[in-house]
Protein backbone atom coordinates (compact mmCIF):
# COMPACT_ATOMS: atom_id res chain seq x y z
CA UNK A 1 0.00 0.00 0.00
CA UNK A 2 1.12 3.28 -0.82
CA UNK A 3 2.19 5.55 1.97
CA UNK A 4 0.02 8.93 1.98
CA UNK A 5 2.39 11.67 3.17
CA UNK A 6 0.81 14.76 4.86
CA UNK A 7 1.78 16.93 2.04
CA UNK A 8 -0.21 15.66 -0.49
CA UNK A 9 -3.23 15.43 1.61
CA UNK A 10 -2.28 19.39 2.96
CA UNK A 11 -2.36 19.73 -0.73
CA UNK A 12 -5.94 18.09 -1.64
CA UNK A 13 -7.63 19.91 1.32
CA UNK A 14 -6.22 23.25 0.06
CA UNK A 15 -7.59 22.87 -3.15
CA UNK A 16 -11.18 22.47 -1.93
CA UNK A 17 -11.08 24.63 1.21
CA UNK A 18 -9.59 27.59 -0.75
CA UNK A 19 -12.45 27.72 -3.42
CA UNK A 20 -14.34 31.28 -3.09
CA UNK A 21 -11.52 32.31 -0.72
CA UNK A 22 -10.38 35.86 -1.98
CA UNK A 23 -6.78 36.18 -2.88
CA UNK A 24 -5.64 37.61 0.71
CA UNK A 25 -7.45 34.79 2.39
CA UNK A 26 -5.99 32.18 0.23
CA UNK A 27 -2.52 33.13 0.84
CA UNK A 28 -2.90 33.49 4.57
CA UNK A 29 -4.28 29.85 4.83
CA UNK A 30 -1.40 28.74 2.47
CA UNK A 31 1.24 30.32 4.74
CA UNK A 32 -0.49 28.41 7.74
CA UNK A 33 0.14 25.21 5.56
CA UNK A 34 3.53 25.91 4.83
CA UNK A 35 4.66 26.36 8.52
CA UNK A 36 3.13 22.62 9.24
CA UNK A 37 5.07 21.18 5.90
CA UNK A 38 8.24 22.45 7.31
CA UNK A 39 8.11 19.65 9.84
CA UNK A 40 5.77 17.45 8.64
CA UNK A 41 5.97 17.15 5.10
CA UNK A 42 6.99 13.78 4.17
CA UNK A 43 5.42 12.23 7.39
CA UNK A 44 3.36 9.51 6.76
CA UNK A 45 -0.05 10.82 8.23
CA UNK A 46 -1.13 8.18 10.01
CA UNK A 47 2.00 8.01 12.21
CA UNK A 48 1.40 12.17 13.21
CA UNK A 49 0.34 11.92 17.04
CA UNK A 50 -0.65 15.57 18.62
CA UNK A 51 3.03 16.07 20.01
CA UNK A 52 4.53 16.16 16.53
CA UNK A 53 2.02 19.27 16.09
CA UNK A 54 2.20 20.60 19.29
CA UNK A 55 6.22 20.82 18.83
CA UNK A 56 5.56 22.98 16.27
CA UNK A 57 3.62 25.80 17.96
CA UNK A 58 5.89 25.34 20.93
CA UNK A 59 8.88 26.06 18.07
CA UNK A 60 6.94 28.98 16.72
CA UNK A 61 5.86 30.62 19.73
CA UNK A 62 9.95 30.92 20.58
CA UNK A 63 10.45 31.97 17.08
CA UNK A 64 9.02 32.64 13.75
CA UNK A 65 11.75 32.24 11.06
CA UNK A 66 9.54 34.47 8.79
CA UNK A 67 9.99 37.34 11.62
CA UNK A 68 13.03 35.79 13.33
CA UNK A 69 10.50 36.87 16.03
CA UNK A 70 7.78 34.89 18.60
CA UNK A 71 4.89 34.16 17.11
CA UNK A 72 1.98 36.04 17.91
CA UNK A 73 -1.53 33.95 19.53
CA UNK A 74 -3.54 34.84 16.74
CA UNK A 75 -1.09 33.39 14.17
CA UNK A 76 -0.56 30.16 16.56
CA UNK A 77 -4.32 29.87 16.61
CA UNK A 78 -4.97 30.04 12.87
CA UNK A 79 -2.13 26.98 12.27
CA UNK A 80 -4.00 25.51 14.65
CA UNK A 81 -7.39 25.46 13.31
CA UNK A 82 -5.75 25.12 9.69
CA UNK A 83 -4.05 21.59 11.09
CA UNK A 84 -7.18 20.65 12.64
CA UNK A 85 -9.37 21.05 9.14
CA UNK A 86 -6.61 19.50 7.42
CA UNK A 87 -6.83 16.51 9.69
CA UNK A 88 -11.07 15.97 9.83
CA UNK A 89 -10.04 16.27 6.06
CA UNK A 90 -7.70 13.30 6.43
CA UNK A 91 -10.01 11.38 8.54
CA UNK A 92 -13.54 11.65 6.02
CA UNK A 93 -11.30 10.28 3.40
CA UNK A 94 -10.35 7.63 5.67
CA UNK A 95 -6.49 8.11 5.55
CA UNK A 96 -6.72 7.96 9.39
CA UNK A 97 -9.86 7.19 11.88
CA UNK A 98 -8.96 10.01 14.75
CA UNK A 99 -7.81 13.83 14.44
CA UNK A 100 -4.58 14.37 16.30
CA UNK A 101 -5.15 17.97 16.21
CA UNK A 102 -8.29 18.36 17.56
CA UNK A 103 -7.58 19.80 20.59
CA UNK A 104 -4.18 21.15 19.93
CA UNK A 105 -5.25 25.05 20.42
CA UNK A 106 -5.75 24.04 23.76
CA UNK A 107 -1.62 23.62 24.07
CA UNK A 108 -0.90 27.26 22.79
CA UNK A 109 1.00 28.62 25.20
CA UNK A 110 -0.37 30.75 28.05
CA UNK A 111 2.30 33.70 27.97
CA UNK A 112 2.01 34.10 23.71
CA UNK A 113 2.06 37.19 22.28
CA UNK A 114 -1.70 38.64 21.81
CA UNK A 115 -1.48 41.07 18.71
CA UNK A 116 -2.86 44.28 19.51
CA UNK A 117 -3.14 46.99 17.20
CA UNK A 118 -2.81 50.24 18.51
CA UNK A 119 -4.24 54.02 18.11
CA UNK A 120 -1.87 56.68 17.25
CA UNK A 121 -1.42 59.16 19.75
CA UNK A 122 -2.41 62.33 20.23
CA UNK A 123 0.91 64.45 18.87
CA UNK A 124 0.54 61.98 15.47
CA UNK A 125 -2.89 62.78 15.06
CA UNK A 126 -2.13 66.76 15.11
CA UNK A 127 0.93 65.82 12.98
CA UNK A 128 -1.70 64.26 10.11
CA UNK A 129 -4.09 67.20 10.50
CA UNK A 130 -1.15 70.07 10.40
CA UNK A 131 0.01 68.60 7.65
CA UNK A 132 -0.51 69.28 4.06
CA UNK A 133 -0.22 66.83 1.70
CA UNK A 134 -2.20 64.57 -1.07
CA UNK A 135 -2.25 61.46 1.06
CA UNK A 136 -3.75 63.45 3.87
CA UNK A 137 -7.14 63.19 2.64
CA UNK A 138 -6.79 59.34 3.11
CA UNK A 139 -5.32 59.75 6.38
CA UNK A 140 -8.09 61.57 7.51
CA UNK A 141 -10.90 59.53 6.06
CA UNK A 142 -9.67 56.65 8.29
CA UNK A 143 -9.04 58.45 10.98
CA UNK A 144 -12.45 60.32 11.30
CA UNK A 145 -14.67 57.46 9.76
CA UNK A 146 -12.86 54.30 9.99
CA UNK A 147 -12.86 53.27 6.73
CA UNK A 148 -10.79 50.09 6.01
CA UNK A 149 -8.06 50.59 3.19
CA UNK A 150 -10.81 48.63 0.92
CA UNK A 151 -13.08 51.00 1.51
CA UNK A 152 -11.15 53.71 1.19
CA UNK A 153 -9.70 53.00 -2.08
CA UNK A 154 -13.19 51.70 -3.90
CA UNK A 155 -14.72 55.25 -2.32
CA UNK A 156 -16.20 57.57 -4.87
CA UNK A 157 -17.48 60.97 -4.31
CA UNK A 158 -21.07 60.14 -4.80
CA UNK A 159 -20.97 57.99 -1.53
CA UNK A 160 -21.02 61.35 0.19
CA UNK A 161 -23.76 63.37 1.18
CA UNK A 162 -22.79 66.81 2.66
CA UNK A 163 -26.54 67.68 3.07
CA UNK A 164 -26.70 65.54 5.78
CA UNK A 165 -23.52 65.03 6.91
CA UNK A 166 -23.00 60.97 6.51
CA UNK A 167 -20.93 58.81 4.02
CA UNK A 168 -22.28 55.58 2.03
CA UNK A 169 -19.48 52.40 2.68
CA UNK A 170 -21.18 50.01 0.60
CA UNK A 171 -18.23 48.68 -1.52
CA UNK A 172 -14.27 47.38 -1.42
CA UNK A 173 -11.27 46.84 -3.09
CA UNK A 174 -10.62 42.90 -3.06
CA UNK A 175 -6.91 41.93 -4.01
CA UNK A 176 -7.57 39.51 -6.69
CA UNK A 177 -3.73 38.88 -7.52
CA UNK A 178 -0.61 39.72 -6.84
CA UNK A 179 -0.63 43.50 -7.96
CA UNK A 180 -4.57 43.90 -8.66
CA UNK A 181 -7.59 45.16 -6.81
CA UNK A 182 -11.38 44.64 -8.21
CA UNK A 183 -14.22 46.71 -6.34
CA UNK A 184 -16.67 44.43 -5.26
CA UNK A 185 -20.22 45.71 -3.98
CA UNK A 186 -20.92 45.42 0.04
CA UNK A 187 -18.16 45.60 2.98
CA UNK A 188 -15.82 42.88 4.41
CA UNK A 189 -18.78 41.59 6.18
CA UNK A 190 -20.91 41.96 3.17
CA UNK A 191 -23.30 44.33 4.31
CA UNK A 192 -23.21 48.65 3.91
CA UNK A 193 -23.20 51.47 6.38
CA UNK A 194 -23.17 54.68 7.16
CA UNK A 195 -21.19 56.94 8.93
CA UNK A 196 -21.18 60.36 10.01
CA UNK A 197 -18.89 62.98 8.29
CA UNK A 198 -17.42 65.15 11.63
CA UNK A 199 -18.16 68.74 11.21
CA UNK A 200 -14.68 69.72 11.78
CA UNK A 201 -13.73 68.48 8.19
CA UNK A 202 -16.91 68.80 6.64
CA UNK A 203 -16.57 72.02 4.46
CA UNK A 204 -13.08 70.46 4.10
CA UNK A 205 -13.55 67.48 2.78
CA UNK A 206 -16.68 69.27 0.10
CA UNK A 207 -14.01 71.62 -1.22
CA UNK A 208 -11.96 68.95 -2.18
CA UNK A 209 -14.96 67.30 -3.68
CA UNK A 210 -15.83 70.17 -5.91
CA UNK A 211 -11.30 70.53 -6.88
CA UNK A 212 -11.64 66.50 -8.07
CA UNK A 213 -11.27 65.63 -11.30
CA UNK A 214 -12.00 61.79 -11.16
CA UNK A 215 -14.95 60.12 -9.49
CA UNK A 216 -12.46 57.65 -6.90
CA UNK A 217 -12.01 60.04 -3.78
CA UNK A 218 -8.41 58.67 -3.34
CA UNK A 219 -7.22 57.60 -6.91
CA UNK A 220 -3.23 56.98 -8.09
CA UNK A 221 -1.67 59.36 -9.78
CA UNK A 222 -3.24 58.60 -13.23
CA UNK A 223 -6.76 58.80 -11.68
CA UNK A 224 -7.43 55.31 -11.99
CA UNK A 225 -8.01 52.48 -9.09
CA UNK A 226 -4.62 51.68 -6.64
CA UNK A 227 -3.36 48.54 -7.18
CA UNK A 228 -1.30 46.89 -4.41
CA UNK A 229 1.91 47.89 -5.30
CA UNK A 230 1.18 51.58 -6.27
CA UNK A 231 -0.94 52.04 -2.74
CA UNK A 232 2.16 50.36 -0.46
CA UNK A 233 4.58 52.79 -2.63
CA UNK A 234 2.25 55.70 -1.99
CA UNK A 235 1.65 55.20 1.85
CA UNK A 236 5.51 54.57 2.20
CA UNK A 237 5.94 58.08 0.81
CA UNK A 238 3.98 59.77 3.05
CA UNK A 239 5.28 58.20 5.96
CA UNK A 240 8.63 59.46 4.82
CA UNK A 241 7.03 63.05 4.36
CA UNK A 242 5.67 62.89 7.59
CA UNK A 243 8.88 62.32 9.21
CA UNK A 244 10.85 64.88 6.98
CA UNK A 245 8.26 67.38 7.90
CA UNK A 246 8.32 66.57 11.67
CA UNK A 247 12.05 66.62 11.57
CA UNK A 248 12.23 70.09 9.56
CA UNK A 249 10.02 71.84 12.14
CA UNK A 250 12.30 70.49 15.47
CA UNK A 251 15.59 72.28 13.74
CA UNK A 252 13.53 75.05 13.40
CA UNK A 253 12.57 74.93 17.06
CA UNK A 254 16.74 74.34 17.60
CA UNK A 255 17.94 76.82 15.03
CA UNK A 256 19.79 74.84 13.21
CA UNK A 257 19.69 73.96 9.24
CA UNK A 258 17.46 70.38 8.31
CA UNK A 259 19.54 68.07 6.00
CA UNK A 260 18.05 67.69 2.40
CA UNK A 261 15.29 65.15 2.24
CA UNK A 262 17.93 63.18 -0.18
CA UNK A 263 20.53 62.88 2.48
CA UNK A 264 22.35 59.87 1.10
CA UNK A 265 22.63 59.60 5.65
CA UNK A 266 19.10 59.38 6.00
CA UNK A 267 16.97 61.87 8.26
CA UNK A 268 16.55 60.94 11.72
CA UNK A 269 13.58 59.00 12.83
CA UNK A 270 10.87 61.45 14.50
CA UNK A 271 8.70 58.09 15.91
CA UNK A 272 5.57 59.54 14.10
CA UNK A 273 4.68 57.00 11.44
CA UNK A 274 2.23 54.28 11.77
CA UNK A 275 0.69 52.08 9.69
CA UNK A 276 -2.89 52.70 7.63
CA UNK A 277 -5.04 50.19 9.61
CA UNK A 278 -3.85 51.96 13.35
CA UNK A 279 -6.21 55.08 11.73
CA UNK A 280 -8.98 52.63 11.97
CA UNK A 281 -8.23 51.70 16.13
CA UNK A 282 -8.06 55.60 16.34
CA UNK A 283 -11.57 56.01 14.82
CA UNK A 284 -12.62 53.18 17.73
CA UNK A 285 -10.71 55.00 20.52
CA UNK A 286 -12.09 58.58 19.65
CA UNK A 287 -15.48 56.85 19.82
CA UNK A 288 -14.78 55.31 23.18
CA UNK A 289 -13.36 57.77 24.28
CA UNK A 290 -16.54 60.38 23.40
CA UNK A 291 -18.81 57.50 25.49
CA UNK A 292 -20.24 56.17 22.14
CA UNK A 293 -22.24 52.88 23.44
CA UNK A 294 -20.74 49.49 22.01
CA UNK A 295 -23.60 48.56 19.81
CA UNK A 296 -23.33 52.13 18.13
CA UNK A 297 -19.82 51.60 17.34
CA UNK A 298 -19.97 48.09 15.77
CA UNK A 299 -22.68 49.70 13.37
CA UNK A 300 -20.13 52.27 12.30
CA UNK A 301 -16.91 49.82 12.39
CA UNK A 302 -18.87 47.66 10.43
CA UNK A 303 -17.97 44.77 12.43
CA UNK A 304 -19.89 41.59 11.72
CA UNK A 305 -19.68 40.69 15.32
CA UNK A 306 -20.20 42.26 18.46
CA UNK A 307 -17.11 40.43 20.23
CA UNK A 308 -15.15 42.09 18.02
CA UNK A 309 -15.92 45.41 19.19
CA UNK A 310 -16.49 44.77 22.52
CA UNK A 311 -12.72 43.48 21.90
CA UNK A 312 -11.52 46.63 21.60
CA UNK A 313 -13.93 48.56 23.96
CA UNK A 314 -12.13 45.91 26.46
CA UNK A 315 -8.66 46.51 25.30
CA UNK A 316 -9.34 49.93 25.99
CA UNK A 317 -11.21 49.86 29.48
CA UNK A 318 -8.20 48.35 30.63
CA UNK A 319 -5.31 51.46 29.02
CA UNK A 320 -7.48 54.18 30.53
CA UNK A 321 -8.20 53.14 33.89
CA UNK A 322 -4.95 51.91 34.49
CA UNK A 323 -4.17 55.79 33.38
CA UNK A 324 -7.27 56.91 36.16
CA UNK A 325 -5.26 55.03 38.49
CA UNK A 326 -2.33 57.06 37.89
CA UNK A 327 -3.82 59.83 37.85
CA UNK A 328 -5.68 59.21 41.44
CA UNK A 329 -2.24 58.32 42.67
CA UNK A 330 -0.96 62.09 41.88
CA UNK A 331 -4.30 63.78 42.85
CA UNK A 332 -3.29 61.41 46.50
CA UNK A 333 0.32 62.47 46.54
CA UNK A 334 0.08 65.88 45.79
CA UNK A 335 -3.24 67.73 46.89
CA UNK A 336 -3.66 64.90 50.34
CA UNK A 337 -0.29 63.70 51.62
CA UNK A 338 1.14 66.89 51.35
CA UNK A 339 -1.14 68.42 53.98
CA UNK A 340 -0.74 65.36 56.55
CA UNK A 341 1.67 64.36 58.29
CA UNK A 342 1.91 61.11 56.94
Amino acid sequence: MQKIVFQDVAEQWFETASIGLSFTWKNQIASNVNHLNKHLATKSIDTITCYDIEAIIKELYKNNPNTNKPASKRLLKAICQTANQIFEYAVEERYLTRNPALKVSEKIPKFAVAQKIEAINEYQISVITEFDNKTQLAALIMMFMGLRTGELLALRWRDFDFDNNIVSINKRCSRVSGNRFEVKPGTKNGKCREVPVPSSIHDWLECKWLQATTELVFPNKDGGLHTPTSWKRCWSTYQNDLNYHVYCEKCIEKGIKAKSKFCPTGIPDMNVSFNAHQLRHTYATLLYLSRVDVLTAKELMGHSNIQTTLGIYTHLDEKFKKINIVQFDDYIKKELLNASSL
